[in-house]
């Protein structure tokens, strides 16, 4: 059993993830890609997982489509949660969920990733949390709204605090998680998968990488709490446009990728000003929601800063 104290900060909590509310249904898929395929079980033989490591993953239909959802006791308590990789809080439950035994410890403010005023959340601590096979005690985490979070009601989600001894691997496809302590194979196929580093962000374990984008170095922002991508208007020159009724006008396509010496080719991306506060010595050009990253198998370890991506099959 591992004692562990979630990120808190003293004046206000980020919430950079959860789903946004987006009414449109086009969703950004991967036009083209030079990564050979790769399915489950092969996944999961490569990155060295062992059975009892391999875990379920669900994915909404309803709330935040597309999205990951694990199974995670709360002192007690069964619920899904979104597994969302732009959450820089730790835990978050929504006012959706089952009664949660907690103790209420304050309030805070919750802000946007730029820093503007997105709502006001109850500072709450629980007993235990257990995530993927481990077992955290003594939890700091947030109480909020729904609606600060997501055009539909849903439980809550956990963050990458939750892995920070540890790596973790999605595939939507085969609808299975991997969690393993061990460090990630130091040999991998590049034909079969690609690694990049991470940057440190501004705030929280959030996930962001170099890249070029339509030619062009960027930073590349990767949120499976986001159901949806966005391309910055910067980065647009020159690219397939179409325009679509609804709060998003102004789709590209055959948007160019350049990631861990690989090229992808992104098409019905949203385009739209990104806004992720200071901090990057680049502009963030994209954000990569998971109907793009559904197309992949996603490998974070925070341990070595890496990220590793695999075509799923």
């Amino acid at each position: 059993m591992l004692s562990f104290s979630l990120l808190s900060l003293s004046l206000a909590t980020v919430l950079s993830g959860a789903c946004p509310a987006v009414a449109q249904t086009v969703k950004a898929t991967v036009g083209s890609s030079s990564l050979e395929t790769t399915q489950f079980p092969r996944w999961a033989q490569d990155l060295g997982y062992q059975q009892a490591q391999i875990y379920p993953l669900t994915i909404a239909a309803s709330g935040c489509p597309g999205c990951p959802f694990v199974d995670v006791d709360i002192s007690g308590v069964k619920v899904s949660l979104m597994l969302d990789s732009g959450n820089a809080s730790g835990l978050v439950i929504t006012k959706n969920a089952p009664v949660i035994p907690h103790s209420v410890e304050g309030r805070d403010e919750e802000l946007n990733a730029d820093g503007s005023h997105r709502g006001e959340s109850i500072r709450i601590r629980v007993e235990t949390v257990s995530v993927l096979g481990e077992v955290f005690k003594d939890v700091t985490g947030s109480l909020a709204d729904w609606q600060m979070l997501s055009s539909e009601p849903f439980n809550g989600t956990v963050g990458l605090d939750f892995f920070l001894n540890r790596r973790v691997t999605l595939d939507y496809q085969s609808r299975r998680v991997g969690a393993a302590s061990s460090p990630l194979p130091k040999k991998l196929d590049p034909k079969r998968y690609l690694a990049v580093d991470l940057i440190d962000p501004p705030k929280g374990h959030i996930l962001y990488a170099r890249a070029k984008v339509n030619g062009r170095d960027a930073i590349v922002y990767l949120d499976t709490g986001y159901n949806v991508s966005f391309i910055s208007p910067d980065f647009a020159e020159g690219l397939t446009r179409i325009e679509r009724t609804g709060k998003f006008k102004v789709f590209r396509e055959r948007v160019p990728l350049e990631l861990g010496g690989h090229t992808f080719v992104l098409d019905e991306l949203r385009e739209s000003p990104i806004s992720r506060g200071t901090g990057f010595d680049l502009p963030v050009a994209l954000v990569l929601g998971s109907d793009i990253l559904s197309h992949f198998i996603v490998s974070v370890d925070i341990r070595v800063k890496k990220l590793i991506l695999a075509q799923a099959e």
